[in-house]
């Protein structure tokens, strides 16, 4: 029995000593490494949520996904590349670059539609979470799984204040008082 988790322990080592490999020779990992959550995290971690993200590549002017269309759970992460977010008006409203993420909000709620167009201004490469991954990560690695969700909670964060301060500038401007 002792033998046995000791052949486990060894074999555990091994093969993440073989994944730390073949992570750290892939040229988006360092990419991957340095955005600010990951940088929080420990490698062991970084290495696994890596591990649980396929990596999509989109041409310049491929559309990812649509406004109004159903969300497929994923949540993507702007490794290299540009894309342009428009709303369903056609209104071109955010550019996102690396480090950037979208489709957080149908990846937390895969009841609703997209809320806005997606498509790669140029050539890009992404990384996509789906949901179940990560319910997967959060009960397996409940510490990812928390720093995972705070990453969240500060994106929405973000724009929830992004939000505010807008509403405030247009209130601002109706009233006929400067910016």
């Amino acid at each position: 029995m002792i033998a046995e988790r000791m052949d486990c322990s060894v074999e555990k080592e091994v093969l993440l000593e073989a994944l730390m490999s073949s992570m750290t020779s892939n040229v988006y990992f360092e990419t991957f490494k340095n955005i600010p959550l990951i940088q929080e995290m420990s490698e062991e971690h970084a290495m696994l949520l890596f591990a649980c993200m396929k990596e999509k590549c989109f041409t310049a002017g491929e559309v990812i996904y649509h406004a109004g269309t159903a969300a497929e759970g994923e949540m993507y992460l702007i490794l290299d590349g540009k894309v342009g977010v428009e709303d369903e008006s056609g209104y071109r409203y955010d550019n996102l670059r690396a480090g950037g993420v979208f489709g957080l909000f149908s990846f937390l709620d895969d009841k609703r539609n997209h809320s806005a167009t997606i498509q790669a201004e140029k050539d890009t490469v992404v990384l996509s979470l789906e949901r179940s991954y990560f319910d997967l990560i959060a009960l397996e690695e409940p510490r990812l799984g928390q720093q995972l969700m705070y990453f969240m909670f500060r994106l929405l964060s973000e724009k929830a204040l992004k939000v505010e301060v807008e509403y405030a500038h247009m209130h601002q401007f109706a009233l006929g008082r400067k910016v």
